[in-house]
């Protein structure tokens, strides 16, 4: 009998069959997820990993525990940006307005100043607004990848933040399996 793997990322595919259009939607969905008490409340496990989600990706760990987020727009594509988010929460009931610049890339590169392009875009739409503006680089390449450290070197260029997909995840729980399967599949078993 053939073991059971179902890879949602990974099929018989000789290409990736636009893999990071799948990442766009699960990541999209899970940064959505936090603004849901049913969510919340039902699947509390699946809530915290993607409020750690949304909290690295904000810079706000060390404040996790006393954020509640009162709202998160996402928009999929929008002028070529991959992920355009908006995040409106309280630490403490003090509110702040964040707006997140996401470029996720399965295993390839930046091309043609890609990130200085959307940054600047997104800089444009927000720069009279009282949002603070985060850039975030999501890869699947491991650091010993040949292909990262040209790829990090951008970013740092460019004032993005870059992560691994496996890093962006609270690894402290020890990938216990969140409610959801399609979470799992992306985030906590190792298929790349």
């Amino acid at each position: 009998m053939e073991e059971y793997k179902p890879f949602l990322m990974c099929d018989d595919s000789k290409k990736d069959g636009h893999a990071e259009t799948m990442m766009d939607y699960i990541l999209s969905w899970s940064l959505r997820c936090t603004k849901y008490s049913f969510i919340k409340d039902n699947k509390p496990l699946l809530y915290h990993y993607c409020k750690y989600i949304l909290c690295t990706l904000l810079d706000k760990l060390q404040d996790m525990n006393n954020i509640t987020i009162d709202d998160v727009r996402v928009c999929k594509q929008k002028q070529y940006i991959d992920l355009w988010v908006e995040v409106d929460l309280r630490i403490n009931d003090r509110e702040e307005h964040h707006a997140i610049l996401i470029e996720d890339k399965y295993y390839t590169g930046v091309h043609d100043d890609q990130l200085a392009r959307y940054k600047q875009i997104f800089n444009e739409h927000y720069k009279d607004s009282q949002r603070n503006c985060h850039y975030v680089l999501i890869t699947c390449l491991y650091s010993n990848n040949m292909h990262y450290a040209p790829l990090a070197q951008t970013a740092k260029e460019n004032g993005f933040k870059i992560y691994h997909l496996y890093d962006i995840v609270d690894n402290s729980l020890g990938y216990r399996e969140s409610e959801s399967d399609i979470f799992n599949e992306l985030f906590l078993r190792e298929w790349f």
